[in-house]
């Protein structure tokens, strides 16, 4: 509640109209807050991972390896001229994969509801986001204006799944 206040507060403040009625899983940060990934390099990976990345993507060049908290692998590269960012927990079962997507691949429905519920935002990144236990694609939008920037995932029927927002350094 407390989050919500202030960020409604430095919306206003702002100038933009209302507040954004913040739905589902929020999540919010402080300026120069890390993301709780730490960069590693390929021979601190576990086999499995590597190995289960390799079925996934054939001969993909991973441009970076990063690991969450939570012991869950990201594998970041391009192929074919987009950018992939895939994950998996440790024992090399894949979880979820995200590739940036034109914004005109974005289904109506989800730039409309986007529009409505970003009014003010300028999206600087889509992607479609595929995960081991759902069936649908999901699409992540960032958004930013002059005091922040924000995410959010998307059914493809608009429903917002998630949001997070944290404040621009």
């Amino acid at each position: 509640m407390k989050i919500k206040m202030i960020i409604c507060s430095t919306l206003a403040a702002a100038s933009l109209t209302g507040c954004i009625n913040l739905p589902a899983k929020v999540e919010t940060e402080k300026a120069g807050q890390k993301t709780g990934k730490a960069i590693v390099s390929a021979d601190q990976v576990p086999d499995a991972v590597k190995q289960a990345l390799q079925i996934k993507f054939l001969n993909v060049n991973v441009a970076e390896w990063k690991i969450k908290p939570d012991k869950i692998y990201e594998a970041e590269f391009t192929l074919k001229g987009i950018e992939i960012t895939v994950m998996f927990d440790s024992a090399g079962k894949w979880l979820e994969t995200e590739s940036a997507i034109d914004p005109a691949r974005v289904p109506k429905v989800v730039s409309d509801a986007a529009a409505k519920q970003f009014k003010g935002y300028k999206v600087i990144e889509t992607q479609s986001v595929e995960r081991w236990n759902e069936q649908n694609l999901i699409y992540e939008l960032h958004f930013e204006n002059a005091i922040e920037i924000a995410k959010a995932q998307f059914s493809s029927e608009g429903a917002i799944l998630s949001q997070s927002a944290k404040v621009k350094p």
